[in-house]
């Protein structure tokens, strides 16, 4: 595999899109593949912010480990995501810890070399602007979903939001993390959560097999208040 990423492997993601070619390629010429395997750190709170990530294959898992050792898990982000591209502009450390939930392939931007482009091209700080508006707004919204809705609602909205092999009027998900994970991103207990999934499956909405979730009623899950 190249060592570093070709143009078309990144260009779809938020950062990008709005860039011409030749920025794109200079972009790229500081870009790398990293390769981790599951469980394995990328990095740690506090290091040093030198780089940003883009998710191709697998996902990641950011957290911040209380004084007990427990992890709190903040975000899991899939495939064709970005993270820690905030860090450009906050200081240049990593608030969070990073690692892989399972085997992933990342592309590695150079985040001062980013922000050189950055300092000579408006045009590039305005659709930068933009874009992370965008992004803000995404996360308000999300803030808005854990703080209002129930556990029930958190875990519905979550369930219905990801990827699904679709038949007939059924969803079959295969969940991205372990539920003690899940249950720490929503915010709420893994035993809550196992009864969560009790709850739902006898009410006839939905089934589950080990880490695949099949949703009977998607409609039904969609309606609970």
């Amino acid at each position: 595999m190249p060592t570093t990423p070709d143009i078309k492997d990144f260009r779809l993601a938020y950062l990008f899109r709005d860039l011409d070619r030749e920025l794109l390629a200079q972009i790229a010429e500081r870009a790398c593949w990293r390769e981790l395997d599951a469980g394995a750190p990328l990095f740690a709170k506090n290091d040093p912010g030198n780089r940003f990530y883009l998710v191709k294959t697998g996902t990641m898992k950011l957290f911040l480990l209380a004084e007990d050792g427990q992890e709190h898990v903040m975000e899991l982000i899939g495939r064709e995501h970005l993270f820690a591209e905030a860090v450009m502009f906050m200081g240049g450390r990593y608030p969070v810890h990073a690692a892989a939930l399972e085997p992933t392939r990342l592309i590695a931007f150079d985040a001062g070399f980013f922000m050189g482009l950055l300092r000579g091209n408006t045009d590039l700080c305005l659709a930068l602007l933009a874009a992370m508006s965008r992004r803000v707004h995404g996360l308000v919204t999300e803030i808005d979903r854990l703080t209002l809705q129930t556990g029930v609602q958190r875990f519905a909205q979550y369930l219905l939001a990801q990827p699904a092999q679709k038949s007939a009027d059924t969803r079959t998900i295969r969940l991205p993390a372990s539920k003690q994970t899940i249950a720490s991103l929503l915010g709420i207990q893994p035993e809550t959560l196992s009864r969560i999934l009790s709850k739902l499956r006898d009410e006839g909405l939905i089934e589950v097999n080990a880490e695949t979730v099949v949703v009977l009623k998607p409609d039904a899950l969609g309606r609970i208040s």
